[in-house]
């Protein structure tokens, strides 16, 4: 669309870490932004509207949108089964509904955990979101592990195992990384862009990060001086798959685990970065700014 034009942007998952962190710099950039959030705390915010993906939306949910980000994604379904139709099915509606309902643009919030040879369940299950996406000629991003303001997703989880006595890393695991400021931006961008773009779009500094520095920066920042110790990753994820079962809480997934030890060794779309003249701040650079639950 025409530059300096204000668009309509329709955000699922808005109530979250990365949505929220959207609406608001989509406000403060003149665009009028929709909310999608589950019955219950829709009412609590001026425009927005309901959609939860296991249910059915009414018709016209989507007029009148400009663009669609998609970043609505439940964590909470611990059967693969039901994750499934809940998020891939489900989010796999809200597109087609949107495009029949003259949404241009839709920009899904992926991850990096999505790449061909994943044997994480929520990579897998992104990955098929993404084929969708990827066939209506629309956009997927995704974002490396992202820090930055209040902390939220796996960075939340990694700053209460920063907590524990003994602190788990694991040796050659590394991660691309990115801070919610630089990844909101690409988004923003991506979503009100005079020129569509489609494809896949890795949104994360270029250079991996191991993880034994980044559990040394997240601890240094929750103000830990618990000890780093490695760990071998398979028999955790063992232990961690029987606890599972067992029905014990426990700080992180196994799924989350293989997503940490098996993650993804090559950032798409640098092109579309370099035309858009995206960046992303080194890590730990703007780590210090977090805010962390206690």
């Amino acid at each position: 669309m025409p530059s300096g034009q204000s668009s309509v942007v329709g955000i699922t998952g808005a109530s979250g870490y990365l949505g929220g962190s959207l609406a608001t710099l989509l406000r403060s950039q003149g665009h009028k932004v929709v909310e999608f959030r589950r019955p219950g705390t829709a009412d609590e915010v001026a425009n927005a509207r309901h959609l939860d993906l296991s249910e059915s939306f009414a018709a016209g949910s989507f007029s009148g949108l400009d663009s669609l980000v998609l970043a609505a994604w439940d964590l909470r379904e611990t059967n693969s089964a039901s994750a499934w139709t809940k998020n891939v099915e489900g989010t796999r509606r809200v597109v087609k509904a949107a495009l029949d309902e003259g949404v241009k643009r839709v920009v899904f919030v992926s991850s990096m955990s999505a790449y061909f040879g994943t044997r994480q369940d929520y990579g897998l299950m992104k990955l098929a979101v993404e084929r969708t996406v990827l066939e209506a000629g629309q956009v997927a991003v995704r974002p490396g592990l992202v820090y930055g303001g209040a902390a939220g997703g796996m960075t939340l989880t990694l700053s209460r195992l920063a907590r524990l006595p003994l602190i788990p890393v694991f040796r050659r695991a590394s991660l691309f990384t990115a801070h919610v400021d630089d990844v909101i931006g690409a988004v923003s961008r991506l979503a009100v862009a005079e020129a569509p773009v489609s494809g896949v779009v890795g949104l994360a500094e270029a250079t991996r990060v191991p993880f034994e520095t980044i559990m040394r920066e997240i601890a240094h920042a929750v103000g830990s001086s618990s000890r780093l110790i490695s760990v071998p990753w398979q028999p955790l994820l063992a232990a961690l798959r029987i606890a599972e079962r067992m029905g014990v809480p426990l700080p992180v997934r196994s799924d989350s685990l293989l997503g940490l030890v098996r993650p993804a060794t090559k950032l798409p779309g640098s092109d579309t970065i370099a035309r858009l003249g995206l960046s992303f701040r080194p890590f730990p650079e703007g780590l210090g700014g977090l805010v962390y639950p206690s």
